[in-house]
């Protein structure tokens, strides 16, 4: 009976222990970690030093109200424009004797390019000279010394590179928004950062069948004759315009739709910056819409950003005094439990000690019953 009753109150107590500790844990649970506890990106103010500053090289530009351009980017090539391009070929058989001009060579109409010795019978045989028919660049050279030259052969061809075509495809769906005159900003790889504008000349006749698309051709100018032909281009074709809107370099925000942010300057010195959510509207190569999150004359970092979001804040005194003041009025803090978690073991303490007691009670009215 002795044995039994121990048992079972063993088994009860030992019950009992584990229902406190669960509710302990259900106590715990949902309690908040303190900032950078667990090494996620905080979204509060990030302040740093001016030496960090300079490393991590920050820029920042002021949003303003401005008309915004609402464009469509489209893919393509440069090309160089027909009426402005030539090919220069013979009008009689016969070989190479001279070659005047070289691929890449900057020539003007009437310099002398290529010298051609007939096959007619003759001591010695007449020559032929071919001569620029345009300004422009050397830009396919199909001869050698030599060479056996009939009357269809093309030999070199030049082209004016003062402007030139930024050819690109649009989808079905887009040719109602494109049309002749929309003013086209161009960029290409060679020179980033750079664009090269011009309008739209051009639109194609019919859509290419097995693509559903159609060609369209711009006319860009080229200062300095950087374009040259068959450079990958991007197309920002201005399709129309919104104004007077609160807008920023596209740089200066960052994350994934519907989760879009900001850091937005907050003091004079530049040191302290907001981790803002925005909503943004429409965009181009140039700035995007900013509905919601920045205000006009507020300055965003534009450069240096996305460094800045896993920077370790270097927190003022007196708001790492705030920051503790807060976490002692919170009252749980990893270092200090509050009454609240340590109220399930003290209550179960009290059920193990009464159960004890009746055990011993138990046990001595055993004995005297034995006795009796």
């Amino acid at each position: 009976m002795k044995k039994s009753s121990t048992r079972n109150l063993a088994f009860i107590a030992a019950g009992l222990l584990a229902i406190g500790l669960t509710a302990q844990s259900l106590a715990h649970e949902g309690h908040a970690h303190a900032p950078g506890e667990e090494g996620v990106i905080t979204s509060g103010p990030i302040t740093i030093t001016a030496e960090a500053k300079t490393n991590l090289a920050l820029k920042v530009e002021e949003a303003q109200l401005r008309a915004l351009e609402k464009t469509l980017l489209v893919i393509g090539q440069i090309e160089p424009i027909p009426s402005r391009s030539a090919a220069v070929t013979s009008r009689i058989p016969g070989r190479v004797v001279d070659i005047k001009a070289m691929e890449g060579q900057v020539v003007k109409k009437g310099d002398p390019l290529i010298e051609i010795e007939s096959r007619q019978v003759g001591d010695p045989p007449p020559r032929v000279q071919y001569a620029a028919p345009i300004d422009g660049v050397v830009t396919d050279r199909d001869v050698v010394l030599n060479d056996s030259i009939e009357p269809d052969k093309h030999l070199l061809e030049i082209v004016d590179m003062s402007e030139l075509y930024a050819e690109g495809r649009i989808f079905e769906g887009q040719i109602a928004q494109v049309k002749t005159g929309q003013k086209v900003r161009v960029t290409v790889e060679s020179f980033p950062g750079e664009t090269f504008t011009g309008s739209i000349e051009l639109i194609g006749g019919s859509l290419e069948p097995e693509t559903r698309t159609l060609k369209i051709w711009a006319r860009v100018a080229n200062p300095g004759g950087r374009l040259r032909p068959n450079m990958r281009a991007t197309l920002n074709i201005v399709i129309g315009q919104a104004d007077s809107v609160v807008a920023i370099p596209p740089s200066a925000v960052l994350g994934e739709s519907g989760n879009f942010f900001a850091f937005v300057q907050t003091d004079e010195q530049g040191l302290t910056y907001e981790r803002r959510s925005v909503v943004t509207g429409i965009k181009n190569d140039q700035y995007v819409e900013i509905i919601e999150g920045v205000l006009p004359t507020e300055k965003v970092v534009t450069l240096g950003n996305y460094q800045l979001q896993y920077v370790t804040s270097t927190a003022k005194p007196e708001v790492a005094a705030e920051s503790a003041h807060l976490v002692h009025d919170h009252g749980t803090a990893h270092g200090a439990p509050s009454t609240s978690t340590s109220t399930p073991l003290k209550w179960m303490g009290g059920v193990i000690i009464t159960l004890l007691a009746l055990n011993l009670v138990f046990l001595m009215r055993s004995r005297r019953s034995r006795t009796a």
